[in-house]
C-alpha cells in the first residue's frame, strides 16, 4: 500500500485539493446564508414602525387618532387610509393630511377625532399605512390591520405619587401632567 501510495502521489494530491475544494464551497455557501439573515435581522432593528392607532384619555370624551414610529430610523408615510374614515375637522381624511409626512424615531403625531365616544367604539376600523424609510426610499413597508377598541370602556387613569415627595408636591406634579395633557389637546 505504502509503494501504491508512493506511484500515486499525484492521484493523492488530486483527491486531497477535492476535498479542500468541496469544504470551502461549503463553508463559503453557509458564510452567505449567515450574512443574509445578519443582514435582514439588522434591517429588521433599524427599520421604521409606524403604527396608527385610536387613543382615548378617559378623563376626555372623544378619541385621537394617533400615528407613531416605533422604529430606529424615520420614516416617510406615504398614505394612510382608514376605513370607515373617522370625522375630523373640516371633513379631512387622513390620507390628505398624513402624505409625505416624515416622522422620526419615537415621534407621535396626534389627530383628534370629532365624533361621539360611542359612536368611534361602535365601529371597527381596518388601517392601511404605507412607509419608506427616510435614508433608503426604496424600502416600501405596507402595513394592514385592525383595531380593537372594545377595550376603551375600561380604560382608567391614575396618579403616581413620588415616595419620599410630600402630598402637596405630589398634588402640583398631578396638576402639571394634567395641564400638560390639556395643552397638547388645545
Amino acid at each position: 500500500m505504502i509503494v501504491w501510495l508512493n506511484n500515486n502521489q499525484g492521484f493523492a494530491m488530486s483527491l486531497l485539493t477535492l476535498v479542500y475544494v468541496v469544504a470551502t464551497m461549503i463553508i463559503v455557501i453557509y458564510n452567505r446564508k449567515t450574512i443574509k439573515e445578519m443582514q435582514k435581522t439588522r434591517e429588521a432593528e433599524s427599520r421604521p414602525y409606524v403604527f396608527v392607532s385610536l387613543e382615548k384619555d378617559p378623563r376626555d370624551s372623544w378619541f385621537s387618532l394617533r400615528i407613531k414610529n416605533y422604529g430606529k430610523t424615520g420614516a416617510i408615510v406615504r398614505s394612510v387610509e382608514i376605513i370607515p374614515t373617522p370625522k375630523f375637522v373640516d371633513e379631512a381624511r387622513p390620507e390628505d393630511f398624513l402624505a409625505d409626512v416624515v416622522i422620526a424615531p419615537l415621534q407621535s403625531l396626534e389627530f383628534y377625532l370629532i365624533e361621539n365616544e360611542d359612536e368611534t367604539i361602535s365601529k371597527g376600523y381596518s388601517v392601511s399605512v404605507q412607509y419608506i424609510t427616510v435614508d433608503d426610499k426604496e424600502k416600501c413597508y405596507n402595513d394592514n390591520y385592525s383595531v380593537a377598541l372594545q377595550y376603551a370602556n375600561q380604560m382608567a387613569y391614575s396618579e403616581y405619587n413620588t415616595s419620599g415627595t410630600n402630598p402637596e408636591a405630589n398634588a402640583l406634579r398631578t396638576i402639571a401632567n394634567h395641564l400638560d395633557s390639556i395643552k397638547r389637546k388645545i
